[in-house]
């Protein structure tokens, strides 16, 4: 865009270039866009403009220039420490409904960003398969310790406690929702057996969604459990071996005891990939800083 004074165009002078931002959200990321603008305008013009404005003293203009430096220096970094936007971590179903809430896990990371969305990825998703509460539970369990384990290798040292306490809230919300599905289904279930005229049928959901709002059903019990398993001990091989001591004394039918024994073996086999990960991605970023001193 350019202003130009009809006067003379030999008195035309062009101000320093004006760099506009624009932030935009793709994917669950800010992207931080610019375009310049170039702005001509003659010296009579702009004398005019500056009637009765006060130039600003020496101080004034320093904090200015510190304040757009910060700001500058602050966008710089945010775009700098995002992922590739082709990670599976935003495109799987499993991570991409929450993928933003990670935000400041890559601001804190100690690694480079596409292995900290690699990681969170991993630690977000679950076997694809049929199965049951104990399963479910098993796989918010493995959820947490994967995620305490991002914490404990990718998250810097200044920012640990408060990521540690973002997964148990990030836990309990992921508790939340699952009551609050098993509660719908029940209530609809409950409407469906008292409108056939079973309400022996329509009692019994009732009283299980007493139960879930009590917190005493036996879909929270067994989570509550299986959650204990990781909240803090670090020994994944206790973690599998109390996993099939639970369904071996749970008394649960054959068939559903084989897809829960199942379902422990294909979980632990994401573990070992996902430590696996972990080990091989800090080596890889180790090396590449000691590369570049």
């Amino acid at each position: 865009m350019s202003i130009q004074d009809v006067g003379s165009a030999a008195a035309l002078q062009t101000l320093p270039e004006i760099r506009q931002s624009k932030t935009i959200t793709f994917a669950g990321k800010e992207i931080v866009t610019e375009r310049s603008i170039s702005v001509n305008i003659s010296a009579e013009a702009l004398a005019k403009g500056m009637e009765g404005h006060t130039p600003p003293t020496k101080e004034e203009a320093e904090k200015r220039a510190q304040a757009m430096a910060v700001v500058r220096n602050a966008n710089t970094a945010t775009y700098a420490r995002g992922p590739s936007l082709a990670s599976e971590f935003y495109s799987d179903p499993q991570s991409a409904g929450d993928a933003v809430k990670f935000i400041d896990f890559f601001q804190h990371s100690t690694v480079n960003p596409d292995d900290m969305a690699a990681a969170l990825h991993q630690a977000l998703v679950s076997p694809q398969a049929s199965g049951d509460s104990t399963t479910s539970a098993m796989d918010l369990s493995m959820t947490q310790a994967k995620l305490n384990e991002v914490v404990s290798k990718y998250i810097s040292a200044d920012y640990q406690q408060q990521a540690s306490a973002f997964v148990a809230g990030f836990i309990a919300e992921k508790a939340e929702q699952a009551d609050q599905t098993h509660r719908v289904v029940l209530t609809q279930a409950s409407n469906l057996a008292q409108s056939l005229g079973n309400t022996t049928q329509a009692r019994q959901h009732q009283q299980a969604i007493d139960q879930l709002s009590a917190g005493t059903h036996a879909s929270q019990t067994v989570r509550h459990q299986m959650l204990s398993i990781t909240a803090s001990n670090s020994d994944s091989e206790s973690w599998f071996r109390q996993f099939n001591q639970s369904v071996d004394s749970s008394g649960t039918l054959p068939f559903m005891r084989d897809i829960e024994k199942n379902h422990i073996s294909a979980l632990q086999q994401q573990w070992q990939q996902f430590a696996v990960f972990l080990q091989t991605a800090k080596q890889s970023d180790a090396a590449q800083e000691t590369g570049n001193l």
